[in-house]
């Protein structure tokens, strides 16, 4: 063989195993069941997800009846939606509305809130819902996150 050919095939034989060797060590943290990836149970899974408290708190829509008189102020991130009834909105301390993710507006104190309208509450204010003036009928909300009825 000449020269060259032997320099050429050396070569390729050495990129080859350095290759095959880079191959084989990336291969060896995915081994289930191993140190570097664990086999868990789901109920293992269920568990720190409960610990970190996604299993039903704050991510679950939970309906609240909101009677005339009656005002449902939500916390920082809350979400409404409006079922039933006619509610208006409730500014917070500086006159800030709720944010219509549905419309893409935000609604000033007093704005009737339209049926099936995702809202979202932007800080702690004394921002929420009332039943509008004039409406006698219990109002049905769905809420999302903390909110307190008073």
């Amino acid at each position: 063989m000449k020269s060259v050919t032997k320099g050429f095939l050396a070569a390729a034989i050495g990129g080859m195993a350095i290759f095959a060797t880079q191959a084989m060590a990336d291969g060896v943290g995915g081994v289930p069941g191993s140190v570097d990836d664990p086999v868990v149970t789901k109920s293992y899974v269920d568990q720190q997800i409960q610990a970190a408290g996604g299993g039903g708190g704050a991510s679950t829509l939970k309906v609240v009846e909101l009677n005339p008189g009656q005002t449902l102020y939500g916390f920082e991130g809350t979400e409404f939606i409006v079922r039933t009834g006619t509610v208006q909105a409730v500014a917070g301390n500086k006159g800030d509305g709720l944010t219509d993710l549905t419309a893409g507006v935000d609604l000033k104190g007093g704005a009737i809130v339209g049926a099936n309208h995702l809202l979202l509450i932007a800080r702690s204010d004394n921002r929420g819902l009332r039943p509008a003036a004039g409406y006698k009928g219990v109002s049905h909300v769905m809420v999302r996150g903390k909110y307190e009825l008073r």
